[in-house]
């Protein structure tokens, strides 16, 4: 099920990992690890539920990434191992089995999930993609994802309360990765990196495209940001999702007018970062029988 609120302002949100349904076949061969969801973007939708004024157009899935990660290539996946940034994983980020011995999805799953979860969110990125590019010459994609703020095995040393990836600066114009980076640089309590454990996932490195106006940035924010706990029920805390929400909507305020102000010019050569303090969704559809 992939869902799109339509806006008609430059900024594409994208929510890859934000669903929760898992089809009942699948999750009957899952593990007690894996039934627990770690992994997934927990309410993440909460903070990206935009102010009416940014006019964004917002994408997101409703099925697990467990199931189908959309925001993995589609190549990725080996039958007989295991992975944690396979398309269709089988092991959490931390090492741990998704799935009971020898229940893991085999090619002809893979090919099925491909079809029925990863190929519509795709094509409704392209398809959004083509309309707001015929209302702005700039427009900006953003691939939003969270996770647990360390991970062992896979960022031991803790996380920055925002990540950005820019795959090294081509997916986006520098001074858009300077725009957002700004918004948090300053702010009491929050960290940020910057193509340093995160440099761009499957959608940014797919659709960013400065030199045709199509700019794309992958943010992942540390659930600590607006979490209460990082542990099920992964409850959200308002007050850190409204203060992130606002800081958020700051930086998404600013991409708008930098698109704006950058219309007709010509894309610029990747610089230092210099430090800076809709309408109702239409929904497409699909179900495994």
């Amino acid at each position: 099920m992939i869902r799109v609120k339509k806006g008609n302002g430059p900024l594409l949100i994208c929510l890859p990992h934000t669903g929760a349904a898992i089809p009942p076949a699948v999750e009957s061969r899952m593990s007690a690890t894996g039934r627990l969801k770690t992994d997934m973007s927990w309410h993440l939708d909460q903070v990206f539920d935009l102010s009416e004024d940014l006019d964004a157009t917002v994408i997101y899935s409703t099925i697990s990434k467990l199931v189908a990660d959309v925001d993995r290539a589609p190549t990725d996946f080996e039958v007989g191992e295991d992975s944690s940034t396979s398309c269709c994983p089988t092991l959490t980020l931390d090492g741990k089995k998704i799935y009971k011995y020898e229940e893991e999805p085999g090619a002809a799953e893979h090919e099925q999930r491909l079809l029925l979860f990863h190929d519509p969110f795709h094509k409704a990125i392209d398809a959004e993609i083509a309309r707001l590019k015929q209302q702005h010459s700039e427009i900006a994609v953003f691939d939003c994802q969270s996770m647990r703020s360390r991970i062992k095995g896979f960022c031991d040393r803790g996380l920055p309360m925002v990540s950005l990836g820019t795959a090294e600066g081509k997916s986006c114009d520098a001074g858009l990765k300077d725009v957002v980076a700004g918004c948090f640089m300053g702010v009491t309590g929050f960290s940020i990196g910057i193509d340093d454990l995160f440099t761009g996932g499957h959608i940014t490195r797919t659709y960013g495209d400065p030199r045709k106006g199509v700019h794309a940035m992958t943010i992942v924010v540390a659930q600590r940001a607006y979490l209460r706990h990082e542990t099920p029920p992964f409850e959200p805390d308002r007050v850190r999702v409204q203060r992130l929400k606002g800081t958020m909507e700051e930086a998404l305020s600013k991409v708008v007018n930098w698109t704006q102000n950058k219309k007709g010019s010509a894309p610029t050569s990747p610089a230092p970062l210099k430090p800076g303090n809709g309408s109702e969704s239409e929904l497409v559809v699909s179900e495994a029988g």
